[in-house]
């Protein structure tokens, strides 16, 4: 199933077969809708954004979900390298988690590598699915939009996959964002996080790949399943060159990769009886 930000389920339900959606539906505010894609059942869930959500969904749909369950996110990002540019999606091959130690804050105020390194965690990384992750990217390559004279500044499109990238538990603070109205301790954060070689800035990837980690390492039969995780990050605005998405890069972007996810989710082949029995994928 695709999760995605809610401005990106539009472009995945304009590929679902005749536009024809099984089911719709809210739950805990999440829009959820479920119809075929080639043939196959996609259930497509915008969450919003940030760990806790992602948290409920994975656990909440796990809990009432048989078999194995594959998920792919489809959002934006933001970049901090020139690898990663304006109208490229980003298939990170692995991704850490940037966590605010709240304990550090009750300390008077060090220098600032020093409050960088203590109020902030930088967790080892953690890896994508190997079989998702291929499968998006070669979904990204099969399908690149052709060059336009009106977007990219006339550049093809691209497709970058072996980028580490940062999941962070603030929009603000932790990813290096200053303000005089708050002491975030964070002015020395970014070049603290480039070292880890880190290209990318978002808010979902790192929990997603902790939970299937931990799901995986806990269940102990087939009908548990296994849960395969990968994402694909639009880059929406380059913090090194200050460049910014135009809403008509984003139509492109958002197409091109709701297809290609589509596409990689339908490749995965689940056996049999490892597929969820009766429910909404199966019209029942």
């Amino acid at each position: 199933m695709p999760l995605v930000e809610s401005r990106s389920q539009w472009e995945i339900i304009h590929e679902l077969d005749a536009l024809r959606p099984i089911s719709t539906g809210r739950l805990c505010s999440r829009l959820t809708i479920t119809g075929l894609f080639k043939g196959v059942p996609i259930t497509v869930v915008s969450i919003g954004m940030g760990f806790s959500l992602v948290d409920f969904f994975i656990r909440e749909v796990r809990a009432i979900l048989q078999g194995d369950m594959f998920v792919v996110r489809l959002g934006s990002c933001g970049s901090l390298s020139q690898n990663a540019p304006i109208g490229s999606v980003v298939v990170p091959l692995q991704s850490v988690g940037v966590l605010q130690n709240y304990d550090a804050f009750l300390e008077d105020a060090a220098s600032p590598d020093a409050d960088a390194a203590r109020c902030y965690h930088i967790t080892k990384p953690l890896p994508a699915d190997a079989v998702l992750h291929k499968a998006l990217v070669d979904a990204l390559n099969a399908g690149l939009p052709p060059a336009q004279d009106s977007v990219f500044g006339g550049r093809q499109a691209s497709v970058v996959g072996n980028l580490v990238n940062a999941s962070t538990d603030s929009f603000y603070s932790s990813q290096g964002r200053t303000t005089s109205f708050f002491e975030d301790r964070n002015s020395a954060l970014i070049e603290r996080i480039q070292a880890h070689d880190v290209s990318t800035f978002e808010m979902e990837t790192y929990l997603l790949s902790h939970l299937a980690r931990s799901h995986n390492r806990a269940v102990h039969t087939a009908t548990d399943g296994e849960m395969r995780v990968a994402a694909a990050q639009i880059v929406f605005a380059n913090r090194t060159t200050a460049a910014f998405v135009t809403p008509a890069e984003v139509e492109v972007l958002e197409r091109w990769a709701g297809g290609a996810v589509c596409e990689a989710l339908v490749a995965a082949e689940i056996s049999a009886e490892r597929l969820h029995p009766k429910g909404v994928w199966s019209r029942e």
